[in-house]
């Protein structure tokens, strides 16, 4: 199973401002002003559809067996394909327009709802670090798939994944994120991967606090390439980038949108920098049609 690191990005920081008094910190401590902010922002809130540079995510509360879940619907479009991900409550569904299938899997636990799931992770206080000129308090979580609620990325066995939240200390919201997570893959090998999230530009949207931009950067993981493949990888992002700047500005901005994939793969290959997420526009409680939730239509 995939770590949909992007949804729980994107759902994971919507927490309001509450006022702080002086007091000693304590994980405990730092959790419940969380889920509490958290709580009190959501009173009101029905649905939530976000629209990114890369993506749309939908998101609609509702009620199953006496539980509050968050049905969740994430798509995104690849080379002019469009993969869609849902969540319905119940089953996971995912489409593949590449593999041309659809696969579903039931799974035990809501992997959209982050802060119910906070609620029960064993967490250690780290301190305080400032974050973008904010101070933050540290969690320190040694299993934090009980956070998340994936079992393990696609082709690890053996997975052990740790991590670190920095939560504002007077806004509540998470800031950053970063997870160590430890595997072997298929043939035995040892596989390490580093990945760091960090939530800026945070605005208020009915009263919501999100973040506008996210930064997405990971380490371990990828074969070192040798200095023969750096030194083709560069000579072909420049030709890529040549070909773009030659082109009409019409067909420069369609060949952008289908070249954007690969260009990011080479230069995260060659250590370029992180992933940049940006957030074109929220919407809340404009009444999501169950269908956009209802996995069983999408098509192979």
């Amino acid at each position: 199973m995939r770590i949909n690191i992007f949804c729980w990005v994107m759902i994971a920081p919507f927490v309001l401002s509450a006022s702080s008094t002086v007091e000693k910190m304590t994980a405990e401590k730092v959790i419940q002003h969380s889920v509490a902010s958290y709580e009190k922002q959501m009173k009101g809130v029905k649905d939530i559809t976000i629209a990114t540079d890369r993506a749309i995510t939908y998101q609609k509360w509702t009620t199953i067996e006496g539980k509050t879940i968050c049905k969740t619907r994430h798509e995104m479009e690849i080379m002019g394909k469009k993969f869609v991900t849902i969540y319905d409550g119940v089953y996971q569904w995912e489409q593949n327009p590449v593999l041309g299938k659809v696969t579903k899997e039931k799974i035990g636990y809501n992997p959209y709802q982050t802060i119910e799931n906070l609620k029960t992770t064993p967490a250690q206080y780290g301190g305080t670090e400032q974050i973008d000129g904010h101070k933050t308090y540290i969690l320190d979580i040694k299993d934090i798939t009980k956070l998340i609620g994936s079992a393990k990325p696609e082709g690890m066995e053996k997975v052990r994944i740790s991590g670190k939240l920095w939560v504002d200390a007077k806004d509540w919201v998470i800031r950053k994120m970063e997870m160590d997570i430890e595997g072997v893959d298929e043939k035995g090998q040892k596989i390490t991967v580093k990945t760091t999230t960090e939530m800026k530009d945070f605005r208020k949207v009915n009263g919501l606090l999100i973040p506008y931009r996210t930064v997405m950067t990971m380490g371990g993981g990828v074969p070192k390439l040798s200095p023969e493949q750096e030194q083709e990888m560069h000579e072909g992002l420049a030709e890529m980038q040549k070909q773009l700047e030659e082109m009409p500005p019409e067909q420069r901005k369609m060949a952008e949108k289908m070249m954007k994939p690969q260009m990011e793969m080479m230069q995260k290959a060659l250590g370029g920098g992180g992933e940049t997420t940006e957030v074109k526009k929220v919407t809340i409680n404009t009444g999501l049609s169950d269908n956009l939730f209802d996995g069983s239509k999408l098509k192979q």
